[in-house]
């Protein structure tokens, strides 16, 4: 397995590529610009994060002797409350939800930092209000409308199966059990974001218009 440094830069790289095409796209199709910047926007946030990662700052070492790169949790907060509040605009949501969507989201992202960065058994408190969070967001975007169509059921689904496996892979590796190594830790969530991030962002961008 390669190095999780090496991931890194792969994943900065991706990235760096996906913020252009996103801009490209945007401005090539101007009815869905709000969509294309949005994950612009995501792309970018992103690419820091794996670049600040690959440069190996701000970590901490599991009793495993893995280091945990906990910043990945700081710039989900901000990449992951953009794409739900982007579908819960989609979703059609009143503006309160898609205020109490975001905020879910970052809550869940924070406690997740939380939890990434303390090494005692303490850090499961954490996990399970992260949990918790993740769980509130969810009911608001599961949460049926009058405007709901089978296009934004499959994004929903879709949400509830992808992104659940962001902490099934937390659980395994040196965050929690340790049954993983940090390179194919590094690798899955390099994988989950592509899917969650680019893939889904193309996806978007050819079903649906961004109303503001």
């Amino acid at each position: 397995m390669i190095e999780e440094s090496v991931v890194f830069w792969i994943g900065a790289l991706i990235f760096a590529l996906s913020s252009l095409m996103f801009t490209f796209l945007g401005n090539r199709n101007s009815s869905r610009r709000y969509l294309f910047n949005s994950h612009v926007f995501v792309s970018f946030i992103t690419t820091i994060s794996y670049c600040i990662m690959a440069l190996g700052l701000a970590t901490v070492t599991a009793e495993s002797g893995d280091l945990i790169y906990w910043t990945r949790w700081l710039f989900y907060a901000g990449s992951c409350s953009i794409l739900t509040f982007d579908i819960a605009t989609i979703a059609k949501k009143p503006n309160e939800k898609k205020a109490e969507v975001a905020i879910f989201t970052t809550l869940t992202m924070f406690c997740g930092y939380l939890a990434s960065i303390i090494l005692t058994v303490d850090r499961w408190l954490f996990f399970g209000l992260s949990t918790a969070a993740y769980i509130g967001m969810l009911y608001s975007i599961f949460t049926k409308s009058s405007k709901d169509s089978s296009e934004i059921s499959n994004i929903k689904w879709f949400i509830l199966v992808t992104w659940s496996l962001f902490p099934l892979v937390w659980v395994l590796a040196p965050t929690g059990f340790g049954i993983i190594t940090v390179d194919i830790t590094a690798s899955l969530y390099l994988a989950l974001d592509i899917v969650t991030k680019i893939i889904f962002g193309i996806y978007m961008h050819t079903h649906h218009t961004l109303s503001t």
